[in-house]
């Protein structure tokens, strides 16, 4: 079964919540909407019909990076419900295509525990997807701990994605290098510090998941071990151990890339994603061919492509 771990959907009446919460006239979705990545009929059959092109059977769906992050609490948990609703609606119209990860009204952690537990048992979903940091603070933020603790009881799905924001570098932003290098800086500083508080070996039920085969951290690897007493507690793990501890996807399409990542990581730790609808048409299928073309071993390769997602979230192969 050939699943997608790494695509979004941007529900409208989502989007048209979250216009109304910020009052920016729109411009924080207006970007997303021009991708084609809503929910219209028009839009999922685009959707589908490309998924069908490179063969992909199952896509999990989350709405990162349109968090519904605010200080307001009764906006943000009206947010969340209305995304997971309409998620689930989606996965429900096509129960055999699509799969979603809830959306969770943080930084409120007893509301956002609530709303996940409510996701899973009600709306089927294996776990959340969250941004790399929470209106400036970071995942790892002692606030939070409530929050992994009930994913580790739920044995559940944690798809840590970037905001976009450059991880608050006004020095990436001005130079416009957000999409460019921005992205993976943020994803390479969340999962660190998930590691330097100790949150994945003391939670190891959470299926962690690192989009674009964690930012900088694979090339970065002799380095981080090299010095962790920089930044790890003396009883930690090694940072190579850590890495090893949760999953990445795979888009990144280079093929040294996959091969570097696969050497430090374990070819069984990286699981097939595309960011649609961020990426589509000649790029999509990039994100899917060069898995193929990379120099791997065959079954390495078709495992990453066909077989490590579906284990990973638990689905049955077909």
């Amino acid at each position: 079964m050939r699943v997608d771990v790494h695509a979004h959907l941007f529900p409208a009446v989502y989007l048209d919540l979250l216009d109304e919460m910020r009052g920016d006239g729109g411009d924080g979705t207006r970007e997303v909407r021009e991708l084609g990545g809503g929910d219209s009929e028009r839009e999922l059959g685009l959707r589908l019909a490309a998924m069908d092109a490179v063969g992909v059977d199952v896509q999990l769906l989350s709405t990162c990076p349109q968090g519904p992050y605010t200080g307001d609490p009764t906006a943000a948990v009206e947010a969340a419900r209305c995304a997971n609703l309409a998620l689930a609606h989606t996965a429900a119209q096509h129960p055999d295509r699509f799969r979603a990860l809830a959306t969770l009204p943080l930084p409120h952690i007893l509301a956002s525990v609530d709303e996940l537990n409510r996701a899973i048992e009600q709306d089927g979903m294996p776990g959340a997807a969250v941004g790399t940091s929470i209106l400036g603070r970071p995942l790892s933020h002692p606030d939070f701990e409530p929050l992994f603790a009930a994913l580790n009881r739920r044995n559940a799905v944690l798809f840590v994605h970037p905001n976009g924001d450059s991880a608050g570098s006004s020095l990436m932003q001005a130079a416009k290098l957000d999409w460019v290098i921005g992205h993976a800086a943020e994803v390479s500083i969340a999962i660190l510090q998930l590691f330097q508080a100790g949150l994945t070996v003391k939670y190891p039920g959470i299926r962690v998941i690192a989009p674009h085969m964690g930012g900088y951290l694979p090339f970065l690897i002799q380095r981080l071990d090299r010095h962790r007493d920089w930044y790890l507690p003396n009883d930690a793990p090694s940072a190579g151990q850590l890495m090893r501890g949760i999953a990445y996807d795979t888009a990144n399409p280079l093929p040294a890339a996959l091969r570097l990542t696969a050497e430090v990581v374990g070819p069984d730790r990286l699981l097939l994603g595309t960011d649609y609808p961020f990426e589509q048409g000649p790029s999509l299928r990039d994100h899917v061919e060069y898995l193929f073309a990379a120099g791997l071993a065959d079954e390495q390769a078709k495992s990453i492509v066909d077989m490590n997602a579906a284990a990973f979230l638990g689905m049955n192969h077909t």
